[in-house]
């Protein structure tokens, strides 16, 4: 999930909550009588609209209606947050139709890390593949320290260990967006 989705998930999440709580609480609040005695007796509908329901029968089948697709909506974007597009093996394909090689892309991965790790002033390392199997895009978070030299340490992952990478997956682009954050103490700075 890119960031602009999962900031408008996010969002979206807050306000349902939001909604719900505020909800729930004043549902909870007529009953413990906060509004009085004769509030908390009433029904929850109105008269007008208990007979609005009774004069029109399509009233209640409407509401169920849109209660099934409000559960609808509610089960597909739960399924939609356990999706990522990140990929668990990368196909090599030899292009004569002979076969194909899966490659874990944890085992890529790994190596790729294991090499940024080893540049200087390097604190820590995170890739993982997104993508298609057959068509890989790599992001990569890298947290460096004021040891490291900036243009060094690009230099290193540009013309280094992502030409390896490239060379494993035997292609000749690959699609890489590429975070590095300074760590200082506690203060923590990103570039991309």
């Amino acid at each position: 999930m890119d960031r602009h989705a999962a900031r408008l998930n996010r969002v979206l999440l807050v306000l349902t909550g939001l909604l719900l709580v505020g909800a729930g609480g004043i549902g909870l609040a007529l009953g413990l009588r906060a509004f009085g005695f004769s509030r908390a007796r009433e029904p929850v509908l109105s008269r007008a609209t208990r007979h609005f329901a009774e004069a029109h029968p399509w009233y209640w089948p409407a509401i169920g209606a849109g209660a099934v697709v409000a559960a609808i909506v509610g089960i597909v974007w739960l399924l939609a947050q356990g999706r990522s597009d990140r990929i668990t093996g990368v196909v090599l394909d030899d292009g004569d139709d002979t076969g194909r090689t899966i490659v874990p892309a944890g085992t890529l991965t790994g190596a790729l890390q294991d090499d940024i790790r080893r540049l200087p002033g390097v604190r820590s390392a995170r890739a993982r593949l997104a993508g298609r199997p057959s068509a890989p895009k790599l992001r990569l978070h890298v947290a460096y320290d004021r040891r490291a030299d900036l243009l060094e340490l690009r230099r290193g992952i540009q013309e280094s260990a992502l030409v390896r990478l490239r060379g494993a997956l035997e292609v000749e682009r690959l699609p890489a967006v590429v975070r590095l954050s300074l760590v200082t103490g506690d203060e923590r700075r990103t570039v991309e």
